[in-house]
C-alpha cells in the first residue's frame, strides 16, 4: 500500500497525543488529525474521515462511549479504537459491542498498536 493509512487521535493528554503521533509516524501512518475531548472527536470525524480513529474513553464535554456512537451513527463503517486505562474492562465491552473495532490499553505498546491498528484496516 503506497499511501499511507490516515489515523484521527483523540485524547485528552496532550503529552500521550504527542508520543502515540509520533509512533503512529514511525509505524506508517498519517495523523490527520488531533481532538481533546468527544465533542472535537466528532467534529474531526466529520471533516476529515480517516481510515481509524484512537479514541479515548475518559475525556470532557463528552466520553469517548458517546463519541464513538455519534461517530457510527454518522458512519456505520468507521474504524474506531479505543484506548483505555487498566480497569475499564466493562466499558471496553460496551464499546465494542458499539461497535468499536478493537482497543489498546494505555500506556500504548507501540509494537501491539501498530499490530491492532493493521488487523483494523484488514
Amino acid at each position: 500500500m503506497s499511501v499511507r493509512p490516515t489515523v484521527l487521535l483523540c485524547d485528552d493528554s496532550r503529552a500521550l497525543r504527542m508520543l502515540a503521533a509520533g509512533q503512529l509516524g514511525e509505524a506508517g501512518f498519517d495523523v490527520v488529525g488531533e481532538a481533546g475531548n468527544g465533542r472535537e472527536a466528532v467534529s474531526q470525524y466529520q471533516a476529515l474521515r480517516p481510515d481509524l480513529v484512537l479514541l479515548d474513553l475518559v475525556m470532557p464535554e463528552c466520553d469517548g462511549k458517546k463519541a464513538l456512537a455519534r461517530i457510527l451513527e454518522l458512519d456505520p463503517q468507521a474504524r474506531v479504537v479505543i484506548l483505555s486505562s487498566l480497569g475499564a474492562q466493562s466499558d471496553i465491552e460496551a464499546c465494542l459491542r458499539l461497535g468499536a473495532r478493537s482497543y489498546l490499553q494505555k500506556p500504548i505498546d507501540p509494537e501491539v498498536m501498530e499490530r491492532v491498528l493493521h488487523q483494523v484496516l484488514a
